[in-house]
């Protein structure tokens, strides 16, 4: 039987290419902005790209919000990817101030370039490795099973989502001179600041990986 997997529809993100990438796996991929079908299935995928206000006042103008913090609490697992990793976190300074969903205590901040990079370009655009931090794997559940050293995930950013618990950050990626947060964790709550679904094979065993959580 095809394990199903919700994909919240919220007018932002890449839906139609992390649903592909679902079902190529075999997943049973549900897009929907209806509560039951959120809080009823056992892993939730938030995509997100673009701003993180105009992302947060659409899970609000489709009620949207309480559904998510829901399946959370009933222990469902739930995977936010790009902008969807960083609204995970209490507030972002992306063009102002704004709440997130505060499920993963933290901020969202501008990535700024060290003094001596004459050649930082924001947003960020490329292939970076995964640095695992093992000491910081919270649980024994997590996504970044059998990956390996070399590998590269495709990354587009501005942004850093920085945790106030340096625990929850289990991968980090080195980007024009310095080091930023890649993967966040909290018990069944997870976050990727790339995108998966468009990082080949690396990236599918990645998917695999979250949707054999249980």
């Amino acid at each position: 039987m095809k394990k199903k997997i919700a994909i919240i529809d919220y007018g932002i993100g890449n839906i139609l290419s992390v649903q592909r990438a679902l079902e190529t796996l075999g997943a049973n991929v549900i897009l929907n902005k209806k509560e039951k079908e959120i809080t009823d299935v056992s892993h939730v995928i938030l995509p997100g790209v673009g701003a993180f206000g105009a992302a947060m006042n659409n899970l609000n103008k489709f009620n949207l919000l309480n559904p998510i913090l829901e399946t959370t609490k009933k222990g469902n697992f739930l995977l936010g990817i790009c902008l969807g990793m960083q609204m995970l976190l209490s507030k972002s300074f992306e063009f102002g101030n704004h709440q997130g969903l505060d499920l993963i205590k933290g901020k969202v901040v501008k990535i700024e370039p060290k003094k001596e990079n004459k050649f930082f370009k924001s947003p960020y655009i490329g292939w970076s490795n995964l640095q695992l931090i093992e000491k910081n794997k919270s649980s024994k559940k997590n996504i970044l099973s059998n990956l390996k050293d070399d590998e590269k995930y495709y990354f587009i950013h501005s942004y850093e989502a920085i945790p106030d618990d340096p625990a929850s950050v289990i991968s980090k990626t080195f980007e024009q001179g310095r080091y930023v947060n890649a993967v966040i964790s909290k018990e069944n709550i997870f976050g990727c600041q790339f995108h998966p679904e468009k990082s080949r094979e690396q990236g599918l065993r990645i998917l695999k990986n979250f949707l054999n959580l249980n």
